[in-house]
């Protein structure tokens, strides 16, 4: 390509000879006065200037003196000057010449800069107003690899989504795809102007979220690295526009869900609790006359278990809703920790407590008479929770322990147990409504909702809840409430 400038470039220089020179001999021979030869001379020179550029505007000043020499003077029909002052002269109108057709080629490079601009800055907006008018339903990388390609005219573009492990390409030219991983995970920003290809780490702010690889058209769009430092952030924002999108969907879709399966959770506990009264009633009653045969008798407490033990499941499936529904009243109360501990304890050896089974409870406190303000109805219900999550899946006959600590800010209350272990990326989602770990209904029953009644009451206080595990200490499920009271 080089070479071939360099030829036009010489081609139109030797055109200037005979131009300059026609026009200088057309004015002689209608004894038109050197001025007007030069003024004329003079235009041709700003017109090559601004047509070609300066190297052929300066050869055509040079010509033009020699022209004028030739023509006009002493001796006519010579490139020799005998008078000095023609000397001058002469070099007076090539200074003036050059600094014309050097004025003149600046203001048309200028003009050609302010329309690549105007070019650039339209390109970009019509990317930016594409962008925000792509179709949500599709896949917004190969949307956004399309419109570049097309906008630019160039012959490749690889787009990686890091957050999607996505990689979306258009264009004919085949571009490797570990080439374009490699820009993501090297951070690179690379401008090859001589094969036209440019490489961008895709950034918000200072976090990579992907990488950008263009490979430009040698007859399309001349990029250069202001634009596509512009499209690499147009494309950051885009993707992470899209996953703003498609999280706020998938938020809003498992918000509806909840709201549904809670509902109709409702409406099943309220129609249960008839039926599951006349049930204990019964069992109760034939318990009590005392008149059943022993096999009899052992049948009927089962029935009369199981069906308490329904009840509460159904009264937990209640407050649940009514936790879920903002119903939920939050009575703070000062409550001394060593005092609540102790009824605590008393109540969990009632017969009207969950049961912590086979398993020894330990309680640790270390709050030295320490208080908090919460509701002392909630705050049993979710220690109770956390209890019998506890027992369910420790090892048999394991000891238990409750531990409380008090902060500066927040009093802790924890619950550990030995022989179980929650991966890292199950941490978050057990406290999420009807989720259970995979394989845990193999080691108890359960209906995945007691957790999310925990945070749930945790929440209300403005506290939080969280959970450590190791495979060799077991797990510990901590709940933080702060000290001084904060009505919700």
């Amino acid at each position: 390509m080089k070479g071939t400038q360099v030829v036009t470039r010489l081609l139109r220089t030797v055109a200037v000879v005979p131009v300059v020179a026609l026009a200088t001999g057309i004015v002689y021979q209608g004894h038109g006065k050197p001025l007007t030869a030069g003024l004329i001379d003079l235009v041709l020179v700003m017109l090559i200037a601004f047509r070609w550029g300066f190297l052929e505007a300066a050869a055509a000043s040079v010509l033009a003196v020699a022209s004028l020499d030739f023509f006009y003077m002493v001796p006519i029909f010579s490139l020799y000057e005998r008078d000095p002052q023609d000397w001058i002269s002469s070099l007076i109108f090539v200074t003036i010449a050059l600094t014309a057709g050097h004025f003149a080629a600046r203001i048309k490079q200028k003009a050609a800069q302010t329309e690549s601009e105007r070019t650039r800055l339209e390109r970009l907006y019509l990317t930016s107003r594409d962008i925000i008018m792509m179709d949500r339903r599709k896949e917004v990388g190969a949307q956004l690899a399309s419109l570049i390609a097309d906008t630019f005219k160039v012959e490749a573009v690889a787009l990686w989504d890091a957050r999607e492990a996505r990689m979306d390409k258009a264009g004919g030219n085949a571009v490797p795809d570990d080439e374009v991983r490699a820009t993501y995970f090297h951070e690179l920003h690379e401008n090859d102007l001589v094969s036209r290809k440019f490489k961008r780490v895709l950034r918000l702010g200072t976090r990579p979220v992907g990488a950008l690889y263009i490979a430009g058209s040698s007859s399309g769009a001349q990029l250069d690295a202001r634009s596509v430092d512009a499209i690499a952030s147009l494309a950051a924002i885009s993707l992470e526009r899209a996953h703003s999108f498609i999280a706020e969907s998938n938020a809003e879709a498992a918000k509806r869900s909840e709201q549904l399966r809670s509902t109709v959770l409702d409406g099943l506990a309220h129609a249960f609790k008839t039926p599951l009264a006349t049930i204990q009633s019964a069992s109760s009653g034939l318990l009590e006359i005392n008149r059943l045969a022993p096999a009899e008798r052992e049948l009927v407490s089962l029935i009369d278990e199981e069906a308490a033990r329904l009840a509460k499941l159904t009264n937990q499936v209640l407050r649940t809703a009514k936790l879920d529904e903002g119903e939920l009243k939050v009575d703070h109360e000062k409550i001394y920790l060593k005092t609540y501990l102790a009824q605590l304890l008393e109540f969990l050896g009632s017969e009207a407590a969950p049961t912590v089974g086979d398993h020894p409870l330990r309680v640790v406190d270390e709050t030295s008479g320490a208080y908090v303000w919460a509701d002392a109805r909630l705050l049993q219900m979710a220690l109770l929770q956390l209890l019998d999550n506890a027992s369910k899946y420790s090892s048999p006959a394991s000891p238990i322990t409750l531990g409380v600590l008090s902060t500066d800010t927040e009093v802790v209350f924890s619950v550990q147990n030995e022989g179980s272990f929650i991966s890292p990326e199950e941490r978050l989602r057990i406290f999420q409504r009807f989720y259970r770990s995979p394989g845990s209904q193999h080691k108890a029953s359960g209906t995945g909702i007691g957790l999310s009644v925990a945070k749930r009451i945790a929440e209300v206080h403005l506290g939080r809840v969280w959970v450590e595990s190791d495979p060799e200490t077991g797990t510990t499920f901590f709940l933080a409430l702060p000290h001084l009271r904060k009505d919700a």
